[in-house]
């Protein structure tokens, strides 16, 4: 299992997710992390992907949810191949 870090930031009402050669922008963070599994998925081995908030980027009024917004791991299951 191969393992990436991406930084998740909030500007202009979008989520993005930066680091590692990866650039992906959605309104939605489920969106954002649909689009990460995309990106990532490899055929043969899952990815594993730390994703880590940058608090400071975040906007004033998000500050009372800061205690949703806890870094985790996604974890991107390998790509299935049609047979």
């Amino acid at each position: 299992m191969s393992a990436r870090e991406l930084v998740l930031s909030y500007d202009s009402s979008r989520w993005r997710a930066r680091g590692d050669g990866v650039d992906l922008v959605h309104r939605e963070l489920r969106g954002l992390e649909a689009l990460i599994e995309t990106q990532l998925a490899h055929d043969a081995a899952p990815v594993e992907v730390r994703l880590i908030f940058d608090m400071a980027s975040l906007p004033r009024w998000l500050h009372q949810y800061h205690g949703h917004y806890c870094n985790y791991t996604l974890r991107v299951p390998p790509r299935r191949v049609c047979a």
